[in-house]
């Protein structure tokens, strides 16, 4: 298995890459993150952003920074938000559309 086929594999199971040492997050802390749904914003690190990040498709450093943000807000406007609904903030909207796909 080539490296980069073994980061995306890893990745879409929560896992996050630090360096050149592959962390895989406990299934009880996605499991957690899916069911408390905690407000999320830049700047956050560990916790549920490895969780958040896989969801989207980025890479799950930990961080949440500009690119977690950059698309939390396309996520956000892919889901139909619009103007000032379209934040870059992790709320109870965005996770609704993020793990019950259900862009309200």
């Amino acid at each position: 298995m080539t490296r980069l086929r073994m980061m995306t594999t890893m990745l879409t199971v929560g896992a996050v890459v630090v360096g050149t040492v592959f962390v895989t997050a406990p299934a009880w802390a996605a499991a957690s993150c899916a069911q408390t749904r905690p407000f999320l914003s830049e700047g956050d690190r560990g916790g549920c952003v490895p969780f958040l990040q896989a969801k989207l498709g980025v890479t799950a450093d930990g961080v949440f920074g500009p690119r977690t943000t950059r698309a939390v807000r396309d996520f956000q406007y892919l889901c139909g938000y619009r103007g000032r609904e379209v934040d870059g903030l992790v709320g109870p909207r965005t996770w609704a559309g993020l793990l019950d796909r259900a862009c309200v």
